[in-house]
């Protein structure tokens, strides 16, 4: 849905400044009082933040009046701010020591809010309520783990800081009228890259500006996606130097540029293109995240559908990245058995249940609450998407320190390739160079 598309578009631009570094001067939150909030003065009132958008508001107020009813001696007052001002708030809200009790999280925040001390350890609730993390898929809870001293999240044994609320993978889709219409067959559980390249050919038309695919942009070969199933990695195990130029790594970024540029089944980049050329039928197939799944179900001039992601040739795989959004708490609250009580319900089977019935936790973290929306059309393969994060999912790339900084140093890079038709071999090794010169400063800071 686009509201989910402009929540995620939003979460790859904001920042990750440390909150160490953030002024002390605090301007008084506006709050949106939600649930039954308004309840006896004796209630423990219990505070709750979030971004919002249309629709959010509503939804989230459903969740909190569940929970309020299984605690009737609490109350919780939501305070909602617009996305693009959401972070700047809270970030502020910490430095000044008048932090909510719980919010939404952000993956890419974990380890710079838990170095900083910001959020509320859970290690001893889930032990002590028994609360089992198993069911959740493995990639979404890693984002919220981490060891002290760590430069990235996901760490084994680490302490977990938050719990996920979705489990986002990407998906590919393509349109079968224009398939129908070349005589090309589906893609099929076994193909591989070749064989979208093979039938991207013989859908491309550029005199008609039709194209077999579209070429996986730098966000969607930032998550992992295609990096990972090459056998690649982003920096070194120590996360200390790049690793964009290695020859796996590489791969991945060159098969994606060479859709556009050699092979020609793509067209280049249009950051003024205002309809998603899926969407438009401009191309026959495409990557991104399952949440764009709403906006293709609005379609109804051609009939389409999802496949499983093609292997990478070399490796045999076809590893998705998998990115969750989800709860957490603050390290501030003068309640904290309450506020653990609240986000574990909100991130419960229950509580992920009643999210999916609302069309908002799209797809849930929990495979058995994810599986009722996954068995939703359109389109008719949908549960292949869930299948893709089940079988071989990996936790989103971007969650170490400072990322979206190193990111913004590389990436317009490497744009220049993408865009601009510069040959992708001596371009990546640029960007890695520039990669390692972030890193280290990075490194520095995290340090400091």
């Amino acid at each position: 849905m686009s509201s989910r598309m402009s929540r995620r578009m939003f979460l790859q631009v904001a920042g990750t400044t440390t909150v160490g570094l953030l002024a002390a001067a605090c301007a008084a939150p506006a709050a949106s009082t939600g649930g039954a909030s308004s309840g006896a003065a004796e209630k423990t009132n219990l505070v709750f933040s979030s971004y919002t958008w249309s629709g959010y508001e509503a939804a989230m107020n459903q969740v909190i009046d569940m929970w309020e009813a299984k605690n009737p001696d609490a109350m919780v007052e939501g305070q909602f701010a617009p996305q693009d001002e959401y972070w700047t708030k809270v970030q502020t809200q910490v430095a000044a020591g008048t932090s909510p009790d719980t919010g939404i999280s952000d993956y890419g925040r974990t380890v710079s809010y838990a170095k900083s001390g910001t959020l509320l350890a859970l290690d001893e609730f889930i032990a002590r309520d028994g609360f089992d993390l198993k069911q959740y898929i493995p990639a979404s809870v890693a984002q919220y783990r981490w060891n002290e001293g760590d430069f990235d999240s996901g760490g084994e044994g680490g302490t977990m800081y938050g719990l996920p609320s979705d489990g986002q993978g990407f998906i590919y889709a393509y349109n079968k009228t224009r398939f129908d219409e070349a005589g090309v067959e589906y893609p099929t559980d076994d193909w591989t890259w070749d064989d979208l390249v093979t039938a991207a050919q013989k859908l491309t038309n550029p005199d008609a500006d039709k194209w077999g695919v579209a070429a996986p942009g730098l966000g969607t070969l930032a998550r992992g996606n295609f990096v990972y199933a090459a056998g690649g990695e982003f920096t070194t195990p120590d996360l200390k130097k790049s690793m964009l130029a290695s020859e796996a790594t590489a791969s991945a970024y060159k098969w994606a540029w060479d859709l556009i540029y050699t092979h020609k089944v793509a067209a280049p980049p249009n950051p003024s293109q205002t309809v998603h050329p899926f969407l438009s039928g401009q191309t026959a197939m495409f990557f991104d995240g399952v949440w764009l799944i709403a906006d293709l179900a609005t379609i109804t001039d051609f009939e389409w559908d999802i496949a499983m992601f093609p292997k990478n040739p070399q490796t045999g795989k076809r590893t998705t990245s998998l990115e969750s959004d989800g709860w957490w708490a603050f390290a501030t609250t003068k309640n904290p058995d309450l506020a653990w009580n609240l986000i574990s319900f909100m991130a419960s089977k229950e509580g992920q249940d009643k999210f999916a019935d609302l069309n908002f936790v799209v797809p849930p973290s929990i495979p058995a609450a994810a599986e009722a929306w996954y068995a939703e059309a359109p389109p008719e393969h949908r549960p292949l998407a869930l299948q893709n994060v089940v079988e071989d999912s990996h936790k989103v790339h971007m969650t170490y320190y400072e990322v979206q900084i190193i990111r913004d140093v590389f990436e317009p890079i490497l744009d220049r390739a993408f865009s601009n038709g510069e040959p992708i071999d001596t371009v990546i090794v640029e960007a890695a160079e520039a990669m390692d010169q972030e890193l280290q400063r990075a490194w520095e800071r995290f340090s400091a």
